[in-house]
C-alpha cells in the first residue's frame, strides 16, 4: 500500500502529471486518462494513477486560477467533489416507516377533526427547534417546545402537546421523514 502511494506521488509530480494535464485540457475524463496511462505504461506502476487520484489532485489544489482551470477541464465542472453515491440517502432509514399513501381516506377528505400533521422548525446551526402541529380540518396550529433537534426531544415535545388536547381530537398524527421524527 505504501509503495502505491509513493508511485502515485511520483506520477503526479513528474511526466505523468504533465500527461494528465494535457489530456484534461483535451476534455478527457479522469477514467479515460487512467486507462490510457495503464495502457501506455503497463509495466511501470510509477506512471499509472487511478481516476480517484486524479480527482483528488484536482480538488486538492488551493483556491486560485489553476484550480479553476483544472475544474473547468472536467466535464461536469463542479466546484466541489460530488460523492459517488449521490443517489442514496446516507442519513439512514426510519425503521418500520409507514407511507403517507396508506393513510385512511377520511383523513384525506378533511371532514372530521382530529388528524394532525407535524414538522420541525430548526434554528441556526440546529441549536434551537420548535415542533409545529397543524390540524388538517380546522388548520389550527400548535407549537411544541423542544429542547433540541433530536428524536427524543421530538417525542417528548409532541407527546406533551398532543396529550394536552382532548382525546376525540387526537385521531392520527402524520409527520415528515426526518430523522428527528424517527421515534
Amino acid at each position: 500500500r505504501g509503495a502505491g502511494r509513493r508511485a502515485t506521488k511520483l506520477c503526479l509530480q513528474g511526466v505523468c502529471w504533465r500527461i494528465v494535464l494535457t489530456l484534461l485540457e483535451w476534455r478527457w475524463s479522469p477514467q479515460q486518462i487512467s486507462g490510457t496511462l495503464k495502457r501506455m505504461y503497463p509495466t511501470d506502476p510509477t506512471q499509472q494513477v487511478s481516476h480517484e487520484t486524479i480527482y483528488t489532485a484536482i480538488y486538492a489544489q488551493p483556491r486560485g486560477e489553476l484550480r479553476r482551470q483544472l475544474i473547468a477541464c472536467l466535464r461536469h465542472g463542479h466546484s466541489t467533489r460530488m460523492p459517488r453515491t449521490r443517489g442514496t440517502d446516507r442519513r439512514g432509514q426510519i425503521p418500520d416507516m409507514v407511507s403517507i399513501h396508506v393513510r385512511p381516506p377520511e383523513i384525506e377528505d378533511r371532514l372530521l377533526p382530529g388528524h394532525w400533521e407535524g414538522d420541525f422548525i430548526k434554528g441556526a446551526g440546529n441549536h434551537s427547534s420548535v415542533g409545529v402541529l397543524v390540524e388538517r380540518t380546522s388548520r389550527l396550529v400548535l407549537l411544541a417546545k423542544m429542547e433540541d433537534a433530536t428524536a427524543a426531544s421530538a417525542l417528548a415535545g409532541f407527546s406533551a402537546k398532543l396529550n394536552s388536547i382532548v382525546a376525540p381530537l387526537r385521531q392520527s398524527f402524520t409527520y415528515d421523514q426526518g430523522k428527528e421524527m424517527s421515534r
